[in-house]
């Protein structure tokens, strides 16, 4: 049905040659034409998120306009312009011209008062304003969220039994929410349209961004938003491992509350894991939810923690003790920053790609191995190789893979309701001894995927050929197979509690059982990991550097050591628990 509202509105409300300098024109052209009253009542009614529709735009290869689909539900309280840039979007797919005519006129509008103005508040002023006043208090009851939403990238449904006496209640909640993920790359060049489309409308970009980022890229995120006449409000924030302490996320929702951001307006959070971690769960936590956009510049945002629906940061000595669900509306993972990151970063960051490829997809783990070394030396093609080198098409194809594989397994279990999570891959025990052992994520979950793919060949699950084929990929990727860490048994009795705590009262440890298959293990017992550790520190010390990474540790890299943070950690809440 929606698709035949598109067409019929593209054919006949075609913009060439008419005078739209007199705005009252334009809204009467819109208020008049019985082919756009029926289409954005469709779009006002339309259940954006049913699976059904998604693959219906499938069929059609417009998966693109999905997103724009889903925003135009509140097609209503959206600006003028706004909404005709949606729908510009939205038709594109279907018909390139319309949509072309709709953006040129979006952009025309956007300094005026018409286009500034609420779609609603421009169409009561129509000829046809008794049928948009009667609209408007027909979806007071029936459709509150086409009319007055608190945001635009979610909606919500519930239902309520009560018994007769009214002392027993019973109540069923549900929300929906979507994230779009885009591959992109050059996303600061001032004629790529895609920052400017989110944020154009809104007048001004609140952007939280990583130092790092700021000191390499600062000039071209000014010149981006100068360009296209956006206000730009930088919060530059350091984002090592050590500043991801909720301290950091307080200081950004204060800087919220100072720029006075509104609950319908995306943030855009611009680096790597730690400050997309910290600056998701501070917009989680602001108005309860704050949108955001994350524009992912390391290998493991790019791949893992931009598009996840987890927000975060540590505490107690713990990674990611604290944290809430809040996923991006739209996350961007940009290639093209990969070339300025330090080798180290790249390293530890393919780690997170191992983990998928390992538990999850065969066809990426037989690319890593085909790839070896040089997607590290050419950071993903971006260095040391030119465009047409084949390293270039693989190193897109592995990112779009590991990002494939990532969003199949974390979406379709968002609140993270049950254990059985293949991507937990190495995430579990490292938890607990990443930050007391000083060493970069992808390193510390490097040594306990290796550890738990021991696990499996222990119990058969999985060949000795297999095995080590997954120990020659991390050592050929110098990612770590060992820290002495393990042999500190107090430290790994206290993951193993951890992530009991974490999971329920399950471990549900994810392991292969092949290359790009997955099992769980639930039964394992303290003393059985404490003989496994030691039965596998001998087999990984034949490896090279017996089995110890390249530059595996934060200061390695060139980042604050975490253990002080920790050491300082523990001492606070020794001190807290005697008082």
């Amino acid at each position: 049905m929606i698709f035949k509202k598109i067409d019929n509105f593209s054919k006949h409300f075609i913009l060439n040659n008419k005078d739209y300098l007199n705005s009252q024109n334009l809204i009467e052209d819109f208020a008049n034409n019985n082919y756009f009253e029926s289409l954005l009542i469709n779009l006002t009614e339309i259940n954006p998120y049913d699976s059904k529709i998604s693959n219906e735009f499938l069929k059609l290869d417009a998966i693109s306009a999905l997103p724009h689909l889903r925003v135009l539900k509140t097609s209503l309280n959206l600006s003028t312009e706004r909404f005709i840039l949606e729908l510009s979007c939205l038709v594109l797919p279907f018909n390139e011209h319309l949509s072309k005519e709709l953006k040129f006129l979006s952009s025309k509008i956007s300094n005026t008062k018409f286009g500034k103005a609420k779609l609603i508040s421009n169409l009561l002023s129509s000829s046809k304003h008794l049928f948009y006043k009667q609209l408007t208090l027909d979806y007071e009851k029936k459709n509150p969220l086409a009319l007055y939403p608190t945001s635009s990238y979610r909606n919500s449904s519930g239902h309520v039994v009560s018994s007769n006496d009214y002392q027993q209640i019973e109540a069923t909640m549900n929300l929906s929410t979507f994230t779009s993920i885009k591959v992109e790359e050059n996303t600061l060049n001032i004629k790529n349209p895609l920052l400017r489309d989110n944020y154009k409308s809104f007048g001004r970009c609140i952007c939280l961004v990583d130092q790092n980022i700021e000191e390499n890229y600062g000039q071209e995120i000014d010149n981006y938003f100068y360009h296209n006449e956006i206000i730009l409000e930088k919060l530059i924030y350091r984002a090592m491992e050590v500043d991801k302490h909720i301290k950091n996320v307080e200081k950004i929702v204060e800087d919220f509350r100072r720029l006075g951001v509104n609950r319908n307006e995306p943030i855009l959070i611009i680096g790597g894991g730690v400050i997309g971690d910290i600056g998701a769960f501070a917009a989680s936590i602001y108005h309860r939810s704050t949108p955001y956009i994350m524009l992912s510049t390391s290998v493991v945002s790019a791949i893992d923690s931009g598009p996840s629906p987890r927000s975060c940061c540590d505490a107690g000595g713990f990674k990611n003790l604290l944290g809430s669900f809040h996923a991006p509306v739209l996350n961007i993972s940009d290639r093209s920053f990969f070339k300025s990151l330090k080798t180290s970063w790249v390293r530890h960051g393919i780690a997170e790609i191992h983990k998928m490829a390992v538990i999850r997809d065969a066809e990426l783990f037989n690319l890593l191995e085909d790839t070896g070394r040089d997607l590290m030396k050419t950071h993903f093609g971006t260095i040391n190789c030119n465009h047409q080198d084949e390293i270039v098409s693989k190193s897109k194809k592995i990112i779009g893979l590991s990002l494939k594989s990532y969003v199949e397994s974390e979406y379709d279990n968002l609140h993270e309701v049950h254990s059985i999570r293949d991507h937990a891959f190495g995430h579990g025990l490292s938890a607990n001894f990443e930050l007391k052992a000083g060493l970069l994520h992808g390193h510390a979950i490097s040594v306990e995927m290796n550890l738990s793919s021991f696990m499996s060949y222990k119990r058969g699950w999985i060949s000795e050929k297999d095995l080590h084929r997954i120990f020659k990929l991390f050592s050929e990727y110098e990612l770590s197979l060992w820290h002495d860490i393990l042999l500190d048994e107090k430290c790994m009795n206290q993951g193993f509690d951890k992530i009991l705590q974490k999971r329920g009262g399950n471990l549900a440890i994810p392991v292969p059982s092949g290359i790009g298959k997955c099992k769980y293990i639930n039964d394992l017992t303290k003393t059985e990991l404490k003989n496994i550790i030691q039965e596998y520190k001998l087999i990984v010390s034949k490896y090279p550097r017996k089995g110890v990474g390249v530059e595996p540790l934060c200061s390695d890299a060139g980042l604050e050591d975490p253990v002080t943070v920790f050491k300082t950690d523990e001492k606070i809440t020794k001190e807290a628990s005697l008082n």
